[in-house]
């Protein structure tokens, strides 16, 4: 005896059965697809990092054959200068890629940039009146409350600093507003906790969320100003093209490659304030057509008369032994970036830092 009843309880048993099938392997073909997109992105981005890594290093070996190749021609010099008519500071060309993209690269010589590590034990200096003692920073501590008095304490390098904070473009730095970033970077790097008069040591930084202290020791990277107080976000991106932290003791600004806002940092008499806007793009104008081609065609620009050579011997020279190399590639629509410092030692050249974001 058949039971309609029964039959049809059965047929709705295995509908619902296979709908539950259906979804389910529908979930899992989704899953599937979904982990496949994502093992296929993956390898994707590692195989392009891999491929445009490759070609960011075939530019850093073209960099380092370009000043072995302008070494190689100063060996032949009597007096051999690095300045921005030689191979190396040719202006980048972009190659283009066999799979489509394009690769630039380009180098800068980072001696024609001011070293903020110079800042730190620049040499003996005194107050005014001959009676300050010097700490481990370079900067004369004086018992007196007179600003210019201390203001002669400076180093020829700390001042060379004040003057080139005045000489930004697009953001306004006073006097004392530059003597205090001075001064602040200054205790930012020196090894004792004495903190100068406008400076900033460790209970300046630790009250701070999160907090931090000084690293008392030279600057790693330019982005440290960062950390540093008185630096504001404007000031650091007007500053950081100028700066450099390379090399890390010694070095001195190649007046052949320096840039016109870094020329108006020199000294032209004994103030602080740096020279003026358009006398910084004179010298590169005559530096361009040949009239300044060293040291000493410099100093008989009329600018300098009355700045004797001594000075200048500490903060200036025509050759360069530590370089920028910025190279990008562009590659399946994705965009990668170099930034490598060389130091060329005679004939070899040395990668010392490489990084892939900002030095």
């Amino acid at each position: 005896m058949h039971c309609p009843h029964f039959k049809k309880q059965q047929g709705g048993a295995a509908l619902i059965i296979a709908l539950l099938v259906f979804a389910l392997a529908s979930a899992l073909i989704v899953g599937l697809q979904r982990e496949f997109a994502l093992q296929l992105q993956r390898g994707t981005n590692s195989f392009v990092a891999g491929q445009g890594w490759a070609y960011l290093r075939g530019a850093e070996s073209l960099g380092i054959v370009a000043l072995q190749l302008d070494a190689g021609s100063d060996a032949g010099r009597d007096r051999p200068v690095d300045d921005l008519t030689e191979l190396w500071a040719e202006a980048a060309t972009p190659f283009p890629l066999v799979e489509g993209g394009w690769l630039f690269g380009s180098l800068e010589d980072l001696q024609g940039r001011f070293n903020l590590n110079g800042l730190v034990g620049s040499g003996a200096n005194t107050s005014a009146n001959g009676d300050s003692s010097v700490s481990d920073s370079g900067v004369a501590e004086s018992g007196g409350s007179n600003e210019s008095s201390g203001e002669m304490g400076f180093s020829s390098s700390q001042r060379q600093f004040i003057r080139l904070l005045g000489a930004l473009e697009g953001v306004q730095v006073d006097r004392q507003q530059a003597i205090g970033i001075m001064q602040s970077v200054v205790d930012f790097i020196d090894s004792d906790a004495r903190r100068l008069s406008s400076g900033a040591e460790d209970e300046a930084y630790q009250r701070l969320i999160p907090p931090y202290r000084t690293s008392g020791q030279p600057l790693a990277s330019v982005s440290e100003l960062r950390s540093i107080a008185g630096v504001t976000p404007e000031i650091y991106r007007a500053l950081a093209p100028f700066v450099t932290v390379w090399p890390k003791e010694g070095g001195v600004v190649n007046i052949l490659t320096a840039s016109a806002t870094v020329l108006r940092s020199l000294p032209v008499n004994d103030t602080l304030e740096p020279m003026s806007k358009e006398e910084g793009l004179r010298l590169v104008e005559a530096r361009a057509s040949g009239s300044i081609f060293s040291l000493e065609t410099l100093l008989e620009d009329v600018l300098f008369s009355g700045i004797e050579g001594g000075e200048f011997s500490t903060l200036l020279g025509e050759r360069s032994d530590w370089f920028l190399l910025s190279a990008s590639v562009e590659i399946a629509q994705r965009e990668l970036h170099l930034y490598s410092v060389l130091e060329r030692d005679g004939a070899s050249v040395f990668a010392r830092y490489r990084s892939q974001g900002e030095l």
